[in-house]
C-alpha cells in the first residue's frame, strides 16, 4: 500500500479554537501533510463556500478551521490566499458578499494581512488531453497565482453525486455560471462525475482536508439538516479520503458516482479497506448508519455483465429514480431555481389560490442535475422519490 493512500481520522467534537488546533495539527502530522512546503511558497486554499452561508449551518468550510490551517502555513513561511467560485456570478461584488456571509471577511481582517481572500476574478482556459469529460474547460484564474492548492471540503450529501466531499469540491474551480453550462453538457451522472475527477487530476491539490465535525444529511448539499459527526480527516489522495467519508455516512463506491468513475479509471479504491486509516479514531466508532441520504438510489452495478445483469441494472435504476419537485407551501418565489436551471426547464407560474409565483418544471427538459435543489435558499425544492423505489428501500431496512 502506498503512503499516498493514508487517511488520517481524528476526533473533533466542536469548532472551539483549542479543539480545532489539537485535532487539525494531529490530523496533518499523521500524514506528514505539510511536507510539500518550501520557503516563500504561495498556497491557495480551495474552500467550499457554495452559497455564502453562515458557518453554523454546516454548508460551508468553517472559518475557524481555515484560520488554524492558515496559521500553520504562515508559521512555516508560506503566504496564503483562500478562494472559491460559489454558485452564482464569479464577480467581485457577488463573491465579496459570499466571503462576508461565510465569516471570512472578519477572518482576513483579524489576520493582520497574513490571510488574504482571492481578489482575482479572471477566467482562464485549459486543455487536458488525459481527461475523460473535460478535454477543454474554463477555470478561475486565481489558481494560476498560487504554487500549490489545498482542497478543504465539507462532508455533505448530494442529490446528483450521492456525496459532496473532497472530489466534488473541485467543481468550484469552474467559474460562476459556467458551472451551469457544464451541468448541461455533461448531464448524465457518470459524465458529470468524470468532470469532477478530471478537475482533480488536472489541478492535483497537494493536500485534502475534510470538515466532518458537523456534516449535512438529507436534502444536501445546501438545504439538508446539520448532523454532528465529530471528525476531521486528511489525505494526499482524494479518492481514498472520500471512500472513508462515504463509509462513515453509510455509503460505498456504488453510491457515490465520483468514487465509481475514479475506480474505473484506476485512480481510487473499490472498498474502504483499501485505505490505510491512521489516527486516534476508528471507523467503527464514528459510523452513522442512519445518516439520511439526498436520494435513496441503491447500487446499480452487477458483477459479471450479460443480458440478465443489464436488465437488473436498468430495473433498479428505474425503481430508484429521483427528480426535483417544489414544495409549494415553502416556496418564496425568489426565482433562484429559474435562474440557475441549466436546461431552462423551469418557468415561474401563478400558484393556485395565491397571489404569488412558484416554479413549474418541464419534465421533458429536466436533466436531473438538481441545481434548483442545491441553490434554493429556503430548501423548498426537494428530491422527489419514485414511490416504488421508496417502498423497496423501506423493505430493506
Amino acid at each position: 500500500m502506498s503512503s499516498m493512500d493514508i487517511v488520517s481520522l481524528v476526533r473533533c467534537e466542536s469548532y472551539e479554537y483549542d479543539e480545532i488546533r489539537r485535532a487539525l495539527d494531529e490530523s496533518l502530522s499523521l500524514i506528514d501533510g505539510l511536507s510539500f512546503l518550501k520557503p516563500d511558497m504561495k498556497v491557495g486554499i480551495k474552500a467550499n463556500l457554495v452559497t455564502g452561508s453562515a458557518a453554523d449551518r454546516a454548508i460551508t468550510t468553517h472559518p475557524v478551521l481555515l484560520k488554524r490551517l492558515c496559521e500553520l502555513l504562515v508559521q512555516r513561511g508560506a503566504s496564503v490566499v483562500i478562494g472559491d467560485s460559489p454558485g452564482g456570478l464569479f464577480t467581485p461584488g457577488f463573491v465579496q458578499n459570499v466571503y462576508k456571509n461565510c465569516g471570512l471577511t472578519e477572518l482576513e481582517k483579524a489576520s493582520g494581512g497574513s490571510i488574504l481572500l482571492n481578489q482575482n476574478f479572471s477566467v482562464k482556459e485549459a486543455e487536458f488531453k488525459d481527461a475523460v469529460s473535460l478535454k477543454s474547460f474554463s477555470y478561475t484564474g486565481w489558481l494560476d497565482d498560487v504554487d500549490v492548492i489545498i482542497n478543504f471540503s465539507k462532508l455533505k450529501t448530494h442529490a446528483m453525486m450521492g456525496m459532496s466531499c473532497a472530489v466534488k469540491n473541485m467543481f468550484g474551480c469552474v467559474p460562476g455560471t459556467t458551472k451551469t453550462e457544464y451541468h448541461m453538457r455533461f448531464s448524465e451522472e457518470r459524465a458529470f462525475a468524470n468532470v469532477m475527477v478530471d478537475l482533480n487530476e488536472y489541478f492535483k491539490p497537494v493536500l485534502y482536508v475534510v470538515d466532518a465535525i458537523d456534516g449535512m444529511e438529507g436534502n444536501g448539499p445546501t438545504a439538508g439538516k446539520k448532523r454532528h459527526i465529530g471528525a476531521l480527516l486528511a489525505s494526499k489522495r482524494p479518492y481514498y479520503l472520500d471512500m472513508v467519508c462515504a463509509d462513515i455516512i453509510g455509503m460505498g463506491m456504488s453510491d457515490v458516482q465520483t468514487l465509481l468513475v475514479a475506480n474505473e479509471r484506476g485512480l481510487g479504491p473499490k472498498a474502504v479497506d483499501e485505505a490505510e486509516i491512521v489516527g486516534s479514531l476508528e471507523l467503527k466508532d464514528i459510523r452513522i448508519p442512519d445518516f439520511k441520504r439526498a436520494t435513496i438510489h441503491q447500487s446499480i452495478t452487477f458483477e459479471g455483465g450479460g443480458l440478465f445483469n443489464s436488465i437488473k441494472s436498468a430495473a433498479v435504476k428505474l425503481a430508484y429514480s429521483t427528480k426535483p419537485q417544489v414544495k409549494e407551501d415553502e416556496c418564496i418565489g425568489c426565482k433562484k431555481c429559474f435562474e440557475t436551471c441549466p436546461a431552462k426547464a423551469i418557468t415561474m407560474v401563478g400558484a393556485k389560490g395565491a397571489s404569488r409565483i412558484i416554479p413549474s418544471i418541464d419534465r421533458s427538459k429536466c436533466i436531473k442535475c438538481f441545481c434548483c435543489q442545491e441553490f434554493c435558499p429556503v430548501g423548498a425544492m426537494k428530491v422527489h422519490y419514485n414511490p416504488l423505489g421508496k417502498l423497496l428501500n423501506s423493505l430493506q431496512k
